[in-house]
């Protein structure tokens, strides 16, 4: 039997035929009987934006391919139907979002064998609502207010607001430490005050709250928007220093044409 390998990237997705894998799976059956278990932090499983799940592992030079087999609580064991390769070896396993359950324990098995002989195979349980790393937030927006209040907010989808909590930070061009803070709930940040010579950078980044789930899983911090003096005054300045230009030109052109004009007259003469 072949196993059929389609390349994405750095990444390779393996797809395991499925007479492969329920002959693998009788060699489970056997760990399941001993005192194989062992937790190991080696192999972690990331939810991303409750969208796909990845768990991967590293892979030591020298060592052969591990497998990797997967069960829910009360389900039989599943070997990985879609392996992700780096340099011809299985380094995860790539699992759709149809694949996730979450509040249900789920279990994942690795097994190899190192240069001395067999290892002890590794098995590791997880909550997946735990493991879920959200998207940074987008559509970020500052304001400033008639009473020099400036207001950051950002886009969730409505669905999804009752189990985000936020992180704000911000800098001005003359602070060296990001300002941050944290938000339960709503899609805003305020700014009692401000410095109008100063340029302002705001980013926010998201995950699940406590009230959903327990992680510690963070987004990446969003793009950053700015505002102030610096950023505002330059597109002024700019503005300003174009007008002015196209002004001058068009007197220069007004003035070329009277003297043409005037010449003609002259000639006519």
């Amino acid at each position: 039997f072949r196993n059929a390998c389609v390349k994405m990237a750095w990444k390779c997705i393996l797809r395991t035929p499925t007479f492969l894998k329920q002959i693998n799976l009788l060699w489970l059956i056997v760990f399941n009987s001993g005192e194989a278990h062992t937790q190991s932090n080696d192999v972690d499983c990331i939810v991303y934006n409750e969208e796909f799940m990845e768990c991967t592992w590293i892979h030591s030079e020298g060592k052969p391919n591990y497998t990797l087999y997967h069960w829910y609580s009360s389900q039989p064991a599943k070997e990985c139907g879609n392996y992700i390769q780096q340099n011809g070896y299985n380094v995860g396993c790539n699992f759709s979002k149809s694949e996730i359950i979450q509040f249900r324990e789920f279990s994942v098995y690795r097994n190899g064998s190192s240069d001395s002989g067999n290892e002890l195979p590794l098995t590791r349980n997880f909550q997946l609502q735990d493991q879920v790393k959200l998207n940074p937030p987008e559509n970020l927006t500052l304001n400033m207010t008639d009473r020099n209040e400036l207001i950051f907010s950002w886009g969730v989808a409505e669905k999804s607001l009752k189990c985000r909590m936020y992180e704000v930070r911000y800098r001005s061009d003359k602070d060296k430490n990001w300002q941050v803070h944290t938000i339960n709930s709503q899609r805003k940040y305020y700014l009692a005050s401000t410095d109008p010579k100063k340029l302002y950078t705001f980013e926010v980044r998201s995950k699940i709250n406590e009230y959903c789930a327990t992680t510690v899983l963070w987004s990446e911090w969003s793009s950053s928007v700015q505002w102030g003096e610096n950023y505002t005054g330059i597109a002024q300045r700019n503005f300003h220093a174009l007008l002015l230009f196209s002004i001058v030109t068009l007197l220069g052109l007004l003035i070329i044409v009277v003297f043409q004009l005037t010449g003609k007259r002259e000639t006519t003469k």
